[in-house]
């Protein structure tokens, strides 16, 4: 059994393939780039953040892998990714560097310029695109880390059945990959855990210019935005209470 889950970055990719390693006794490879994968283990769950393009496709194929992809509102996968930069430095390595994350993003705050302009850029749309492009793929399993974290149980024996893995272990191993672990890891893997955190976070007239800048993300994987009376100020404030 060789499973890639293939999504773009903070999308909950790390938590789906730590319930499998768990659950499949699978090994696991995480590489920025899949040709940094020199060995593939004949049980193994890869997990790496690319574009659907022929050679990548190719090497999948040619290694027997079944493509997991999993989808969160886009909204939610930016305030996480401006989370995850102030801990962790390999996230300039996504996709070979054209996500385009400055460094000094990570002093940012989701009311910031820094972080409006981020969210409007080519970059941006590098990192969101990687869950778009295969989201068309009629052979790719499709995941939405909402209902991952509504009924874990319940997908993760979805997921069971597709792949042809048992599903006994499955309790055992969502128990072992509880929020509270990754929140525990040094780059703070873990955080909020819970869909909808946008908007507590982005006031609306911004999420309106990155609905506008990604609609066609959005509406392939079935996203909208609904209108929210958050302020500037206190989105600001929430921000700051999260962070502590």
């Amino acid at each position: 059994m060789r499973i890639a889950i293939v999504s773009s970055p903070r999308s909950g990719n790390t938590w789906l393939r730590s319930i499998l390693r768990d659950s499949w006794g699978l090994q696991e490879v995480a590489v920025h780039n899949y040709l940094d994968a020199e060995s593939i283990p004949e049980k193994c769950v890869l997990q790496v953040h690319w574009y659907r393009e022929p050679n990548f496709q190719n090497f999948l194929a040619r290694h027997g892998f079944q493509v997991i992809t999993m989808a969160r509102h886009p909204l939610d996968v930016l305030i996480s990714v401006l989370h995850f930069v102030r801990y962790e430095p390999e996230t300039a390595k996504w996709l070979g560097g054209n996500c385009e994350l400055p460094q000094s993003l990570a002093g940012q705050s989701p009311t910031s310029d820094g972080f409006l302009e981020y969210a409007l850029s080519f970059g941006c749309e590098n990192l969101l695109c990687v869950t778009y492009q295969w989201w068309h793929d009629p052979s790719a399993i499709t995941v939405r880390y909402e209902d991952l974290v509504a009924t874990p149980t319940r997908e993760a024996i979805r997921l069971s059945e597709q792949l042809g893995g048992p599903a006994e272990r499955i309790p055992n191993a969502l128990a072992d990959n509880s929020l509270e672990v990754f929140k525990a890891l040094p780059n703070r893997h873990g955080w909020q855990g819970k869909p909808g955190v946008w908007r507590d976070l982005i006031p609306f007239e911004c999420a309106v210019q990155i609905f506008a800048r990604h609609q066609h993300v959005f509406d392939k994987l079935g996203y909208t935005i609904d209108s929210t009376p958050l302020t500037q100020d206190t989105a600001a404030e929430n921000w700051e209470s999260m962070l502590r």
